[in-house]
C-alpha cells in the first residue's frame, strides 16, 4: 500500500511503529495504517478550523451580520426556529447584538439593538486603521440589505463599538431591496452581486452594484455595473484577489408545473477584471456550493469555499426532516493563476450520538452566514447546519497552502 506523505512523515518519527507493522499480518497492518492516517487527518482539520467560544444563545442563528469593531467580534441579527417541534413552528427574526472581546472570552449582549429584526444580508469590516476609506465614513461592521419576516430591505448601516456600547450610523440605502446576495469589500469599495429582491420573486436579481467608500459624501452612492454573462442567481459566493472579483455557484429559480418555485443549483463561475471592466468564465466548480459562507476565504494563491449545499437532497428535505445528514464538509480551493480547483482540509464534521434529537451536540459544516476577519484570521460564525437547525459555534480558520 502506498502510504500518504503526511502519514509517512508521522511514521518516520517512530521507528518502533514501523518495526511493529512489519511483524503483523498484512490485513491488520492495512487497518492500522488506515486508522492512524484518519486520526492524523482529523487532527489536521482541527488545526485548520479552531473553535472559539460558542455564541450565548441556545439555538444560534442563520444569516446574521458578522464583523469586527474596535477589536471585538460582533454577531447581529439572524433567524432561527426556536420552538419545538421544529417542523411545525415559524421562523423567528432577531434584532439582538452579541459581542465577544477575546476568542476565549465570554459573549455579552448589547443593550442597543438593530434598527429592526433582520437576517440574510451582508456584512463587511470598515476598520479604524483602513487608510483608503474616506475620513467621514463610520468605522465598524457595515450591514447591507437583508430581510425581516415580511419583506426584503434597502438598509445600509454601520455598527460601531464605542466604550463597549454600540452606535448605529446610516450609509446610502441600496437602489432596491435585496437579500440572499453575495459581495466583497475590496480596496475601499463594496461590490454586491445577485440576490433576491422580494420574498415573492420567482427569479433572482441579476445585479452588480458598487459603493465607493473612498470618495467624499457628496459622491457616495450605489452605482450599477454590467453583471456577469451567466444565469441570475442568489446564495452565491464571491471573492476578490489582486485586481479581480469572482462569482461562484448560487442557485437560479424557476416555476414548476404546479406553480411552485424550484431551484436550479449552479456550479459555474465568473471573474471580473477591475481594470478593464470585463467578465470571463472560470473553470466550473467540482460541485455546486449554494449558500456557502461568503465571501470566499482569501489565501496567498487561492480562494476557499467552505461547504455549501450541493443540492442532491433538496427534493427530500420534507421527507428527511431531522434525519437530514447536513451539508458537505469538503472545502474547495480556486486557484486564479491556473484557473483550476483543488480540495483542502475538510471542515470537521462529527454529528454526535443523537444527531436527529440533539443536533447541537455535534459539529456540522455551516451554510448561510457571513465570513469576517478577526485577529488577522478568517472567522465563520453560526449559520445553518441542516434544514431548520442553526449553529451556536464559531470557527477561526488557519489556512494552509492548498495544492
Amino acid at each position: 500500500m502506498q502510504i500518504p506523505a503526511i502519514y509517512a512523515a508521522f511514521l518516520l518519527k517512530g521507528k518502533k511503529i514501523v518495526t511493529y507493522l512489519k511483524q503483523i499480518p498484512r490485513q491488520l497492518s492495512f487497518l492500522l495504517n488506515l486508522t492512524i492516517w484518519l486520526f492524523i487527518v482529523q487532527i489536521t482539520a482541527a488545526q485548520t478550523f479552531q473553535e472559539l467560544t460558542p455564541i450565548a444563545d441556545d439555538e444560534g442563528f442563520a444569516a446574521p451580520y458578522v464583523g469586527v469593531s474596535n477589536g471585538s467580534l460582533i454577531v447581529a441579527g439572524g433567524a432561527n426556529f426556536p420552538d419545538k417541534p421544529r417542523w411545525e413552528t415559524d421562523k423567528v427574526w432577531y434584532d439582538s447584538i452579541f459581542i465577544l472581546d477575546e476568542p476565549d472570552g465570554q459573549w455579552r449582549v448589547s443593550p442597543i439593538k438593530l434598527p429592526r429584526p433582520l437576517a440574510y444580508g451582508l456584512s463587511f469590516n470598515l476598520l479604524e486603521n483602513d487608510p483608503v476609506l474616506a475620513k467621514d465614513v463610520p468605522r465598524g461592521v457595515l450591514c447591507v440589505g437583508g430581510a425581516d419576516s415580511q419583506q426584503h430591505v434597502k438598509d445600509c448601516f454601520v455598527l460601531t463599538l464605542k466604550k463597549k456600547r454600540v452606535v448605529v450610523s446610516d450609509l446610502p440605502q441600496l437602489p432596491a431591496p435585496l437579500a440572499y446576495a453575495t459581495g466583497v469589500l475590496h480596496q475601499g469599495v463594496i461590490y454586491l452581486l445577485g440576490g433576491l429582491q422580494a420574498p415573492s420573486a420567482t427569479r433572482p436579481a441579476k445585479i452588480f452594484w458598487k459603493l465607493d467608500l473612498t470618495t467624499t459624501a457628496s459622491k457616495r452612492h450605489w452605482e450599477k455595473l454590467q453583471p456577469w454573462p451567466g444565469a441570475p442567481r442568489m446564495l452565491a459566493v464571491s471573492g476578490a484577489m489582486d485586481q479581480s472579483l469572482f462569482l461562484f455557484s448560487g442557485t437560479d429559480l424557476f416555476l414548476t408545473e404546479d406553480g411552485s418555485v424550484g431551484r436550479r443549483y449552479l456550479k459555474d463561475g465568473f471573474s471580473y477584471d477591475l481594470e478593464t471592466g470585463k467578465w470571463k468564465q472560470t473553470a466550473p466548480l467540482p460541485r455546486p456550493a449554494v449558500a456557502a459562507p461568503t465571501p470566499a476565504i482569501t489565501t496567498n494563491d487561492a480562494l476557499w469555499i467552505v461547504s455549501g449545499d450541493h443540492g442532491e437532497l433538496a427534493s427530500q428535505t420534507d421527507t428527511l426532516k431531522d434525519n437530514h445528514p447536513g451539508f458537505p464538509s469538503s472545502v474547495l480551493a480556486y486557484h486564479p493563476a491556473e484557473n483550476r480547483w483543488s480540495k483542502v482540509n475538510e471542515f470537521p464534521k462529527s454529528v454526535g450520538d443523537d444527531p436527529a434529537g440533539s443536533p447541537h451536540a455535534g459539529i456540522w459544516p455551516p451554510v448561510v452566514t457571513n465570513v469576517t476577519t478577526w485577529k488577522g484570521l478568517p472567522v465563520i460564525a453560526c449559520g445553518e447546519v441542516r434544514p431548520r437547525v442553526r449553529s451556536r459555534r464559531i470557527f477561526m480558520v488557519h489556512p494552509t497552502s492548498p495544492h
